[in-house]
């Protein structure tokens, strides 16, 4: 098996790994002992922002941030000690073939998932297959439902696009719904200025 080289990630994993509670100033010496090179705090830190983070990197329900008198800390949860470490590694990335996952930290070791916020778990259960089947059932649905079909390049006109507004406001407020709409609107005939 061919021995990879480590990214920066896995050194700053590999030195909150060793030690509690470390301020970027520690993790920096400690990365630049593990790697042998030099490195820079503004890196160090840069990288801990989205490492710490969990809307970027599936690690950042992992990683505790707090708040001191000297500047932030950073550790790991206890739970996670129990993964292998070159599993821990992929959880800093998005994409990766046969990657770990966090759906299978999770399988793993059940007691994190206290540390993951629940919209992120319900994310994390398994998703049914994408099948041709799916697709037309769900547009059954949605002709039953008698929600409009969604349509690239539909040309309307004033009058139509202010009914439409219209409709859509008055039963924002008469109804009390909750929407998520995305609309696309592109203006053409204007002249250049």
């Amino acid at each position: 098996m061919e021995h990879r080289k480590k990214t920066n990630s896995e050194y700053i994993i590999d030195a909150l790994r060793f030690n509690k509670d470390l301020r970027s100033p520690e993790i920096t010496e400690k990365v630049s002992e593990l790697s042998g090179r030099k490195m820079k705090i503004q890196d160090i830190a840069s990288i801990l922002a989205k490492l710490s983070n969990s809307e970027k990197c599936d690690l950042g329900f992992f990683v505790q941030k707090k708040k001191t008198p000297k500047g932030y800390t950073y550790n790991l949860v206890p739970e996670l000690f129990e993964i292998d470490f070159e599993q821990v590694y992929d959880l800093t990335r998005k994409t990766g073939k046969n990657r770990f996952t966090l759906e299978e930290a999770l399988e793993k070791n059940p007691g994190l998932k206290k540390y993951v916020k629940a919209s992120r778990l319900k994310q994390a259960s398994p998703r049914k297959p994408y099948t041709r089947t799916s697709r037309t059932s769900a547009a059954a649905t949605a002709k039953q439902g008698r929600m409009p079909k969604t349509t690239a390049g539909t040309k309307l006109s004033d009058n139509a696009l202010q009914t439409l507004l219209v409709e859509l406001f008055r039963g924002v407020t008469t109804e009390g719904l909750d929407i998520n709409v995305n609309v696309n609107i592109r203006f053409e005939g204007f002249a250049n200025a």
